[in-house]
């Protein structure tokens, strides 16, 4: 029966011609076709059919949550401290840019406080240019006085009006 049903890159969807290529791409095994895989080949892997299919049993054990990226954030004044970081070591936005894999335009607005970078994008910065931007998460909401059940619409209203 698989014989007949047809196989799709799991890249750009389009169907695939022939046998497509398994390949482990970003930390995932995949099956592309031939124009994806020769645009991706520098970062992917070729696996063998064996490794598909044990990978794809491990995917389907239940992994616990991952709770590294809710318990983190970003400093409030990160777009000094890559500005600063950037300028002692003498490198331009253009520069980090290229290191960091991203437009010109995305360091500009990380520097200007309009776009606060992801965890990863800080983790990556904060390798780059030898500062920390990522803290434990402060839980405010308990301080606060919030309980474990969430916001209300009581709540939402007092905080809209700027009520406490």
């Amino acid at each position: 029966m698989q014989a007949n049903s047809e196989e799709y890159c799991e890249l750009c969807g389009s169907p695939i011609h022939g046998k497509g290529i398994s390949v482990s791409y970003e930390g995932s095994i995949i099956t592309v076709c031939n124009s994806c895989y020769n645009r991706i080949r520098k970062h992917a892997v070729i696996v063998k059919e064996d490794s598909k299919k044990s990978e794809t049993q491990k995917k389907t054990t239940p992994k616990p949550p991952k709770m590294a990226d809710t318990e983190l954030e970003i400093v409030a004044d990160y777009y000094k401290i890559i500005k600063n970081a950037r300028e002692q070591l003498g490198i331009s936005q253009q520069q980090l840019a290229q290191k960091l894999k991203v437009s010109e335009n995305i360091v500009k607005r990380f520097e200007s406080g309009k776009l606060k970078p992801t965890i990863s994008q800080a983790r990556q910065l904060e390798k780059i240019l030898g500062i920390k931007l990522v803290t434990p998460l402060e839980n405010e909401e308990s301080e606060k006085g919030f309980d474990e059940t969430g916001l209300t619409l009581g709540d939402v209203v007092n905080i809209k009006e700027g009520k406490k």
